[in-house]
């Protein structure tokens, strides 16, 4: 039997039941395109992101953990509507989660369109989407979802997986010797989407040797002749954002020549090959 749940918000929020005998979310044709977690892969619209061994996890949520009887569960009240944090959809051994924004929770007038159609006036109404914001198959013990930011609050933790440099990593990778900061940019004007790319060039560069690290230099100047280096000084000048992201994505190996033609491009994620 499928039944529909809902978790309200807070700290002391609660599962509800909504409705049952009813299939919400139908299984995707394209769940079988699933890569490994990569916060430097940025997914194909047919793919999805996994995360095997996911009860293994100290994200993995106490709802998940027993197994679901809806006699352990009230039926949700009017009032408790506007505290809906998001829907999960219990449907046989597959959990599906949507998160509920304030976008998807409105109270407008509306008539049904059916063989009896009704005209309704202010009742809160939730907007389902096609697609859910993460599937649990507890057989496979697999996480699939397209976008971590968005299940974060749903798996509290799970944005671990990828981590933003604070404010102090920043001003460390910052003090690094090959980078020299001109015209007044500092750590205090690195953006969000920066720090990210910051906190995965640390744990690239922990790897690399005191030679890798000049070949990863040399590749970088050979790639961003609009990034300047000093050569005297053995530093790249970074003025702003953009010069930022040049190192970076440099610091990733990022860039590469086509086989055929000779063109430098840029890989806008990467994917590691087996």
């Amino acid at each position: 039997m499928n039944y529909l749940v809902a978790k309200t918000k807070g700290v002391r929020g609660e599962f509800y039941k909504v409705i049952s005998d009813t299939e919400i979310f139908p299984l995707p044709e394209d769940l079988a395109n699933r890569v490994a977690y990569d916060p430097a892969y940025k997914l194909e619209e047919d793919e999805w992101f996994t995360i095997t061994n996911f009860s293994e996890q100290e994200f993995f949520i106490d709802f998940l953990k027993r197994r679901f009887f809806s006699t352990d569960y009230n039926q949700i009240s009017v009032s408790e509507y506007n505290k809906i944090e998001y829907l999960c959809a219990v449907q046989s051994n597959l959990y599906f989660f949507q998160k509920i924004s304030d976008s998807l929770l409105i109270k407008k007038k509306f008539i049904s369109l059916s063989a009896t159609p009704v005209f309704i006036q202010n009742e809160p109404i939730v907007i389902v989407n096609k697609t859910p914001d993460a599937i649990f198959d507890k057989n496979s013990d697999v996480l699939y979802f397209k976008k971590l930011s968005t299940i974060s609050s749903i798996f509290r933790g799970i944005d671990s997986l990828y981590k933003e440099a604070t404010q102090s990593e920043t001003e460390q990778f910052l003090q690094n010797d090959f980078i020299q900061l001109e015209e007044g940019y500092d750590a205090s004007k690195v953006k969000t989407a920066n720090r990210k790319r910051i906190a995965l060039a640390m744990d690239t560069l922990a790897t690399y040797s005191s030679q890798d690290r000049k070949s990863i230099f040399t590749y970088i100047k050979e790639y961003c002749e609009d990034l300047q280096y000093d050569e005297y000084k053995s530093n790249f000048k970074l003025k702003s954002e953009e010069d930022l992201k040049k190192l970076l994505y440099g610091i990733e190996q990022r860039y590469y020549t086509t086989m055929l033609g000779g063109e430098k491009r840029l890989a806008n994620s990467v994917l590691v090959l087996n």
